[in-house]
């Protein structure tokens, strides 16, 4: 049973030892070769590691040759099903549901999802369906729009296996929203909020996934039986052979990827869940650029390697994915080259790797690892722009472009020929507004509730941004904010409603709202479960109204919060003090203690002087249509209550 020693070089720098399997047990083991990972960057390290793992492979095929392995047994129980669960697959296997979870992310193993008459939304298209110029996340509201309902029985695919694992790893469920549909490159399924909860018993394998992931056991046949279930080989030596210069021997094999998990699980309670996505993607790139190596093989050389590899990827993942059919980075960087397609920015890959250096910084504080390897790797780009100029504010052209849309000459949308509004929603026509004359950010609008448009005793209306009753807590709190939150504890505050705003019939929209038994003051928005309100509000405004219905550009610099910028932009023109202009802003209300501690908020009363004389010269605008108001909310919840 001679086997020669065949070594190659992943591009991580590991060596891995390639074995072949003798012809005779081809059949039964479904495949010509086990690829073995040594764990180690040394070659002579390595050369060592693979005579030590020829010889445990040696030993198991006589234990093979004398019926005494179980592996076969485990085999048949996958091939006696078309599909089998996560939770079964623990049970055949006798490794715990977390290893079989952690093993199916590392090797990128499909999974799927067995829907039974599951009602949602068939998308013929997913290019069509309107995406978050930020994350790339899909908007709900525009799936629901072009999508036909549709009851699904059959394997549906999670649109993101490696979040969905990982959700489940870490808190025992996932909620998806987005499927795909096996076989189809552009068909998905979208399911209304809060979606499907898949966990270990809904998470299933097809046959030839369960298969090989039994033939992954082969690898811990390999090694030492000593050693704790994993699929990849580990060493049954007391002294790792990596070179581990960034953590303690006792920690050289555990994979990036294991450390990241545990990152993210620890933040959990003190990020926002948007936090924990972005910081997943940042972080994730580099295990699947990297392959996901042990943490003994971390060094500076890997983290400059990285960095090379970053400037080669595409600018716009999701983007790429979609254009080219798949998600692998290593593919994607690859097409990139070969079609010269835009690269990430020095800025983004600065990005990057400060989200990663805080992962290790993190391990660092915590004993995981004993150094920070992507520490300072790179000199910062000096910005060569004013923080001011990140952002345009809306010109005269702008605001004349806006405002004389249909919506605004007539004081309502177009009915549909069926007599509804189907392309027509009040938050079209009264968020531009209050963004203008309130200066308020897009998420502190959208969540607003009736009771937060107030009256003081002398009639002044105002708008009371806080955060009032049981289910709303600060951002800056543990907590999560599952249905409102403010930026930072200096946005409490009120606003007092300009005239215009009571002229066009704000007051008499609000009353009409409340007597039909609403309580939000835009009960047609959707809540995302990541950035609340204004996600699906800020879709419609910045790609779907300014960048597809107006032709504005989509450089970033003029989007709703271009609205802010004009406000403050006029208030500073017209003098207004500083301490006013920090209320209305939403800003620190000072610099010193007597500020900041001692000095009160206006009152609204005072707080109107200065709002009333805002002039910005708008084009003439028709009074909101209250019944028509009414009549499109309740078509927009309509169609959000489809089957």
């Amino acid at each position: 049973m001679t086997q020669r020693n065949n070594l190659y070089r992943r591009p991580s720098g590991i060596y891995v030892l390639r074995i072949t399997i003798p012809v005779r047990y081809r059949a039964q083991l479904g495949q010509r070769e086990i690829h073995a990972s040594t764990r180690t960057t040394d070659q002579s390290a390595a050369k060592a590691v693979a005579c030590r793992l020829l010889d445990h492979w040696n030993t198991y095929l006589s234990e093979l040759e004398m019926g005494q392995s179980g592996l076969t047994e485990a085999c048949k129980i996958s091939m006696s099903k078309a599909v089998i669960s996560v939770g079964e697959l623990s049970a055949a296997s006798g490794l715990q549901v977390e290893h079989v979870l952690r093993e199916l992310l590392n090797n990128n193993v499909p999974i799927v999802y067995e829907a039974n008459a599951q009602p949602g939304f068939l998308v013929s298209d997913l290019t069509e369906v309107d995406r978050e110029s930020d994350s790339g996340g899909f908007v709900l509201n525009s799936a629901f729009e072009i999508g036909t309902p549709h009851a699904f029985s059959r394997f549906l695919k999670p649109f993101n296996a490696r979040h969905t694992l990982l959700s489940i790893i870490e808190t025992g469920f996932s909620e998806e929203v987005v499927f795909r549909i096996p076989g189809q490159k552009q068909e998905a399924a979208f399911f209304d909020l809060p979606g499907v909860r898949l966990t270990a018993r809904s998470v299933l394998l097809l046959q030839v996934h369960a298969e090989r992931f039994f033939r992954e056991a082969l690898s811990r046949a390999v090694s030492s039986s000593s050693t704790p279930p994993a699929f990849s080989v580990r060493i049954d030596d007391k002294t790792s052979t990596l070179p581990c210069d960034c953590c303690k021997p006792a920690r050289a094999e555990e994979l990036v990827s294991t450390l990241m998990a545990t990152f993210l699980l620890r933040k959990q309670p003190s990020w926002k869940l948007e936090q924990q996505k972005k910081m997943e993607t940042l972080c994730g790139t580099f295990v699947d650029l990297m392959n996901n190596p042990p943490l003994g093989a971390l060094s500076r050389q890997m983290m400059w390697d990285y960095d090379k590899k970053l400037r080669k990827m595409p600018a716009n993942r999701h983007d790429a994915a979609r254009r080219h059919g798949t998600n692998d980075a290593h593919r994607l960087l690859a097409l990139a080259e070969e079609h010269d397609e835009p690269r990430l920015s020095s800025a983004s890959v600065e990005r990057y790797l400060e989200a990663l250096s805080s992962m290790f910084a993190w391990a660092d504080r915590n004993q995981i690892l004993t150094d920070n390897p992507a520490e300072r790797i790179n000199d910062k780009t000096k910005k060569t722009t004013r923080a001011q100029d990140d952002r345009s504010q809306f010109d005269k052209t702008d605001l004349d472009k806006i405002f004389s849309v249909f919506w605004f000459q007539t004081g309502a949308g177009e009915r549909n020929k069926q007599g509804r509004f189907h392309q027509f929603r009040p938050h079209f026509y009264w968020l531009p507004l209050l963004g203008l004359y309130t200066g308020a950010r897009l998420n502190e609008l959208s969540q607003l509730y009736i009771d937060d448009v107030r009256t003081t005793e002398s009639g002044v209306l105002y708008l009371d941004f806080n955060l009032d009753g049981a289910d709303k807590v600060d951002a800056d709190a543990v907590a999560f904010a599952p249905d409102k939150s403010l930026k930072t504890v200096n946005s409490k505050r009120i606003v007092a409603v300009h005239p215009h705003l009571i002229e066009l019939g704000l007051p008499g929209y609000v009353k009409a709202l409340s007597d039909a038994g609403y309580s939000r003051l835009f009960p047609e928005l959707k809540r995302d479960a990541i950035k609340g309100y204004g996600k699906p509000a800020g879709n419609w405004f910045n790609e779907r109204f300014l960048g597809k219905q107006l032709g504005i550009p989509r450089d970033g610099k003029r989007t709703f919060h271009s609205f802010r910028h004009t406000f403050i932009t006029a208030l500073s023109e017209l003098e207004v003090p500083p301490d006013i202009q920090a209320q209305l802003a939403g800003h620190s209300r000072g610099n010193t203690i007597a500020a900041t501690r001692y000095r009160k908020d206006a009152e609204a009363e005072r707080l109107l002087t200065y709002v009333e004389r805002l002039d910005f010269k708008l084009s003439t605008i028709a009074p909101f249509s209250i019944s028509d108001g009414l009549d499109a909310v309740k078509h927009g919840l309509m169609r959000k209550a489809k089957p």
